[in-house]
């Protein structure tokens, strides 16, 4: 019914957005420890608030423990944001790819109502455990 090339297309990309969604445990357990890090620099920074409050620590003491904690909060960005970046590509790619096919089906089948071609493609899907 619909061309064995587009299906395979949506095969792949399912396929791909399944591998994605399974790693997304991976990431957001990588994010919380991440986002850990950061609460503790939170704390960090107020413990050298309170120092300084308290006269414990010079000016420069505190600027330089505060200088400390933004190269470390940097860091922690950095790493959220390799973490994040790739992920992002991936999604984005993934939504062109099968904004594309679906362009490409509607041109080649046109003549196909949309729920036809949905259903066709979610039942080929269901066969390959897809789904």
């Amino acid at each position: 019914m619909i061309d064995e090339n587009l299906v395979s297309a949506a095969i792949r990309i399912r396929r791909e957005y399944l591998k994605v969604n399974s790693n997304l445990d991976l990431y957001k357990r990588r994010a919380r420890e991440i986002t850990a890090n950061i609460d503790n620099l939170i704390h960090k920074v107020e413990e050298i608030q309170e120092n300084f409050a308290d006269d414990k620590n010079t000016v420069e003491e505190a600027v330089g423990e505060l200088v400390k904690v933004v190269e470390e909060f940097e860091i922690e960005g950095q790493k959220l944001q390799k973490l994040v970046d790739p992920l992002n590509k991936q999604v984005e790619k993934l939504g062109l790819e099968e904004q594309e096919l679906w362009r490409a089906i509607k041109i080649k089948h046109g003549d196909l109502p949309e729920n036809v071609i949905i259903e066709y493609v979610k039942q080929r899907l269901i066969r390959e455990n897809l789904s």
